[in-house]
């Protein structure tokens, strides 16, 4: 269900500086139906507990972006415009908003942050191009499998894992900073050596720039959703989970063990480079902006 909403604002300050300290998600929910989404305890806020199915649609994302944008105080810091949910899901097939959103981030020359799975982005590179020609756009996908057959049931709405690797190669030929952050890595679903291993090659021989590799977080919902995933479709494993996840995190000795393969990894394929925000905020200057 498609619910229209309209924000009283879109910019929100938040610590953590990756991929920037500036989200403003122009939905709230997402339908590529990822059974791992780490974003699903945002609707607790909201009046709807389905993150997959009642999405929010905020139709006056781009008038709201102009605006703030374009405040005097503003010191044109990049804006992760797929903070909570993804900006391409679906559900911007039918609404077409982020064209406007990508105008207003044109007119007020700002830096943009895209993170997607989906190749929907696509229909809009040229206005991408025309952004990354006056300020710095960066595109960022996140992966899990090349296993379609696994793909399907873990991100049955996403696009296929290559395609995106394809898009994204799109970008960066047109000049845009890529970057692939390989999350989450399942544990006995996407962790074979065969799948981390074509991860890695593909992103050398596409030349997306950097990597992040890290493997799956079960908090709050999101473990009770998951884990009732795999019991419908993975039921072997849950023992096994039982024992991975006594807490939010993977065990540690899983974590060190994957960490010193895909160590092995990055000296194999010579991919060191990991993603670098575009700029530090001037915290002082904008945590007073939206009061």
């Amino acid at each position: 269900m498609f619910k229209e909403t309209t924000a009283k604002t879109i910019l929100y300050y938040h610590e953590q500086q990756f991929a920037t300290n500036w989200d403003a998600n122009i939905y709230r929910g997402c339908g590529h139906n990822c059974k791992y989404c780490f974003a699903q305890y945002s609707h607790k806020y909201l009046e709807t507990t389905d993150f997959f199915n009642d999405i929010f649609v905020k139709s006056n994302a781009p008038e709201l972006l102009y605006k703030e944008l374009g405040k005097k105080e503003w010191d044109k810091s990049p804006v992760n415009v797929c903070g909570i949910s993804d900006c391409y899901q679906p559900a911007e097939a039918e609404y077409e908003i982020m064209p406007k959103v990508i105008k207003s981030f044109i007119a007020k020359r700002n830096p943009l942050v895209i993170g997607t799975k989906s190749i929907l982005i696509l229909r809009d590179i040229d206005l991408i191009k025309e952004l990354n020609n006056i300020a710095e756009v960066s595109i960022i996908i996140s992966v899990s499998t090349l296993d379609e057959a696994k793909r399907k049931l873990i991100e049955p709405d996403a696009s296929p894992t290559i395609e995106r690797l394809k898009m994204l190669k799109r970008f960066k030929e047109i000049g845009c900073k890529t970057s692939v952050l390989f999350m989450p890595i399942i544990p006995y679903i996407s962790d074979d050596q065969e799948n981390l291993d074509e991860v890695f090659r593909i992103t050398k021989e596409f030349n997306l720039g950097s990597i992040n590799a890290w493997s799956l977080h079960l908090r709050g919902n999101t473990k009770k959703v998951f884990y009732d995933f795999l019991e419908t479709n993975f039921a072997n494993l849950l023992p096994e989970y039982r024992k991975l996840y006594k807490k939010g995190n993977v065990s540690k000795e899983y974590s060190i063990n994957l960490q010193k393969r895909v160590k092995a990894l990055r000296d194999k394929y010579q991919l060191h480079s990991v993603y670098k925000s575009t700029r530090p905020v001037n915290k002082e200057i904008q945590l007073s902006l939206f009061n």
